[in-house]
């Protein structure tokens, strides 16, 4: 799976609900645009998504690409060790929480590594693994409940990122074509090519 590719996972549901082909404001995304709806039929190559919208719209699907499928998870399902993907929003106190946390599989660990901003003000997004996880009250001087604190360290550095009930937390799977099926919801990246076809570039089976 391509660097921009774990990436663009942790956007999807960062980002607002967007026409397809509108344009990215993250640099990591230059050149793709995301896109969400619900499959309405998949012949050969062409996957044709009906979007929020009400419109359709072909995307040409690539022999290569990897298509994954995120399922919805609990905090109990975080541990050190595990690979995470983590957007997270910086605090007036300068402490990063989360609002999303994706649980990658063992074939993407690595991928996407490091600690990077996003496109809104003070978010960022931190692949890397989960060194140590403290769970308790991580939130309690301000109401929010029990969370965990994780210390997620990449190559050359490392976060603290607090997690609490209201961060989605997600199980990322390698699934195929077959999930591709009428009626499925999905999300996903695609770059348009000269001739005008759009081709996917990620693609992911939303839970």
């Amino acid at each position: 799976m391509k660097r921009t590719q774990v990436f663009v996972l942790g956007a999807l549901a960062l980002l607002p609900a967007l026409p397809l082909f509108a344009q990215s404001s993250s640099n990591p995304f230059e050149g793709m645009t995301r896109f969400t709806g619900t499959v309405q039929a998949f012949a050969g190559h062409t996957l044709t998504v009906s979007t929020e919208n009400g419109g359709t719209t072909p995307l040409e699907l690539p022999e290569s690409l990897t298509i994954t499928k995120s399922v919805p998870v609990t905090i109990g399902d975080l541990g050190a060790g595990k690979f995470v993907g983590c957007t997270a929003v910086e605090g007036s106190d300068g402490r990063l929480r989360a609002t999303e946390c994706h649980i990658f599989p063992e074939s993407m660990r690595g991928r996407g590594e490091g600690h990077n901003p996003m496109g809104p003000p003070k978010t960022t997004m931190t692949n890397g693994s989960i060194a140590t996880m403290t769970n308790g009250n991580v939130e309690g001087a301000k109401g929010d409940g029990g969370g965990a604190l994780l210390h997620v360290s990449y190559q050359g550095g490392a976060q603290d990122i607090l997690v609490t009930d209201k961060t989605q937390i997600t199980q990322v799977a390698i699934g195929n074509t077959s999930l591709l099926k009428p009626g499925v919801r999905v999300n996903g990246a695609a770059r348009k090519e000269s001739d005008g076809t759009a081709r996917v570039q990620f693609l992911n089976i939303a839970p």
